[in-house]
C-alpha cells in the first residue's frame, strides 16, 4: 500500500519530475496557489539576541546564518555539575521551554507553537551546569548535509573559510568552531554531526542508538535519529558525554581494525590524512590495529536502503506540510523531499529488512574491537558548490557509504580532527561495539599523546 497523501500526489510527482529538484519549488507555487511572499504568513524574523541578563528588553541583530536566537544565557543552568560554566548551542530541532522550534525554516517557525517543555537531553545538560547561549540554524527541517540554508544563509566554516560547514548540525558546529559555544548539540541521523565535525576540524560523538533520549526532538527519521554533539577539544567532549551517557563499567579494547576497501571510498586528500593517522596509531600504545580485507560490494545497496528508509519516514512525518510549503525550502532539502515522496511502503518494508540483516553483519564485523575509517569521503566541498549539482551529490553519496555503517548498526562513534597535506580539516571516525560508548571515549581521550589528531 502506498503511504497516505493529503494532496494530489500524482500531480506533485509530475511537477517535480518535469521541473527537476532544484527548480520545481517554483512550479509547485502555481499548483498550490501560493505566492513567494504570502500575506497571511508573518514576516520572517532576523536573528535575535537576548541581552546577557537573560531578560528580553530589546532585540539586536546577530549572525542569523549561525543563530536563530541568541542570549547569554538564553536558558540558565538548572543545576551544578561537570559542565558548569560551559556554553551550549542547541540546534533548532530541540524543544526549549519558552521557545519555538524553527527547524531551519522561516515558514515552520512562523507556524510553530511556543514549547512548554524542554527536550530531555537539553534538560540533562542544563542540570549538569551548562547554560544555553542560543538556538542555531540547520538545513531545512534538518534534511541536508551541505549546511546550506538559502533562507537564512550558510554558517561560516572558520577552519576552512572557503568551504561549506556541513550539515545538518551546521550552525551549532560553526558556533563551536567560532569559539562562541563550548558544546554544539545536534542530531546525527545519517551523519549530520559526523559530517560538520569532519569538515570543521571538531571532535564529535554520537552514542549508541537509544542510549540518549530523543524526547522533545523534532523528528526526521526515527529509525536513525540520535542526539549527538560537537566540541572543539577532547576534554569537553569527554565531560559532555560523561554527563549524558548512562553509567557503565569501562573495559579497555584489546584491538582495533581498519579496511583498505572501506577506506578507499575516500578521495585522495582525506585518505592520505587517515592513512597517516593509522600509521601513527600502529606506532603508539593504542589497541593493536589489524588490517582486514573487506568486501565493500554491498555498501552502495546499504546506503541506498538508508536513503529510502530515511526518506519514507521523513515524508510520512512531514509530507503533508512540505506539499504546501515546498517553495520555502532550499534546493537540497527540496530535492530530498521530492525523492522521498516517491518511496512506497512496500519499498520501505523491503529496505528495513535489508538494513536489519546489514546491522547484524556490521555488528559482527566490529565485534569487540574499534573500527577506524574516514569520517567523510572528502574535505568540505568549496563554498561555491551547488548542492543540487552532480559532483556534490556524488561526493555526498561516497560519504554516505562511510557514515551508513554506524547509522545502520546504531553503534557509538567518535569523530576526531585530522588535517590533509594542505592543512584542510577532515575527520577520522572510531566506531565501537554497542553500549561501549565510554570505552570509545577513553580511547579518544588518550589520542593526544600519540600525535595522531590535529
Amino acid at each position: 500500500m502506498a503511504p497516505s497523501r493529503s494532496f494530489d500526489r500524482r500531480n506533485f510527482l509530475r511537477v517535480a519530475g518535469a521541473s527537476g529538484a532544484a527548480a520545481f519549488g517554483a512550479a509547485i507555487l502555481g499548483a498550490c496557489g501560493e505566492r513567494l511572499h504570502d500575506p497571511e504568513v508573518p514576516p520572517l524574523p532576523d536573528g535575535l539576541s537576548v541581552p546577557s541578563g537573560g531578560a528580553v528588553s530589546e532585540f539586536t541583530p546577530v549572525d542569523k546564518a549561525t543563530w536563530r536566537v541568541q542570549g547569554d544565557p538564553l536558558v540558565a543552568p538548572t543545576g551544578d555539575g561537570p559542565l558548569a560554566g560551559m556554553r551550549l548551542a542547541v540546534t533548532d530541532l530541540y524543544a526549549v521551554a519558552g521557545q519555538q522550534i524553527g527547524a531551519g525554516s522561516g515558514r515552520k517557525l512562523a507556524e510553530a507553537p511556543v514549547e512548554t517543555g524542554t527536550a530531555a537531553v537539553v534538560a540533562r545538560l542544563l542540570g549538569q551546569g551548562a547554560r544555553v547561549v542560543g538556538l542555531t540554524q540547520t538545513d531545512d527541517l534538518g534534511y541536508g548535509h551541505s549546511g546550506v540554508n538559502q533562507q537564512f544563509g550558510t554558517p561560516p566554516n572558520p577552519r576552512a573559510e572557503d568551504r561549506l560547514p556541513g550539515g545538518a548540525t551546521s550552525g551549532a558546529a560553526s558556533a563551536v568552531a567560532q569559539g562562541a559555544a563550548d558544546i554544539g548539540l545536534g542530531v546525527d541521523t545519517t551523519g549530520s554531526v559526523r559530517i560538520p565535525a569532519s569538515y570543521q576540524g571538531l571532535y564529535g560523538f554520537a552514542p549508541s542508538r537509544g542510549a540518549v533520549s530523543t524526547d522533545g526532538l523534532f523528528p526526521l527519521s526515527p529509525t536513525f535519529d540520535t542526539p549527538a554533539w560537537v566540541c572543539s577539544d577532547v576534554d569537553t567532549l569527554v565531560a559532555v558525554s560523561g554527563a549524558v551517557l548512562p553509567l557503565t563499567a569501562e573495559t579497555p579494547f584489546r584491538g582495533a581494525l581498519t579496511s583498505d576497501g572501506i577506506n578507499a571510498v575516500a578521495e585522495a586528500g582525506a585518505l592520505g590524512a587517515v592513512r597517516r593517522a593509522l600509521t601513527a596509531w600502529e606506532k603508539s600504545s593504542l589497541p593493536r590495529l589489524t588490517w582486514t580485507d573487506t568486501d565493500i560490494g554491498r555498501l552502495p545497496d546499504w546506503y541506498d536502503a538508508v536513503v529510502d528508509v530515511q526518506g519514507y519516514e521523513a515524508w510520512r512525518l512531514h509530507g503533508e506540510w512540505v506539499s504546501q510549503a515546498m517553495s520555502s525550502l532550499g534546493d537540497e532539502p527540496g530535492r530530498n523531499f521530492a525523492d522521498a515522496s516517491r518511496i512506497w511502503e512496500t519499498t520501505y518494508g523491503r529496505k528495513l529488512t535489508m538494513l536489519a540483516e546489514a546491522s547484524q553483519t556490521i555488528t559482527a564485523y566490529v565485534g569487540d574491537r574499534l573500527l577506524l575509517l574516514p569520517a567523510t569521503s572528502s574535505v568540505a566541498p568549496e563554498r561555491a558548490s551547488d548542492p543540487s549539482g552532480g559532483r556534490f551529490r556524488n561526493t555526498m553519496r561516497a560519504t554516505g557509504m562511510l557514515t551508513c555503517l554506524a547509522s545502520i548498526s546504531g553503534l557509538p562513534n567518535a569523530t576526531v580532527p585530522l588535517r590533509t597535506d594542505d592543512g584542510v580539516p577532515v575527520g577520522l571516525c572510531l566506531v565501537g561495539p554497542y553500549g561501549r560508548d565510554r570505552d570509545v571515549l577513553a580511547v579518544v581521550a588518550s589520542l593526544g599523546d600519540t600525535g595522531l589528531t590535529d
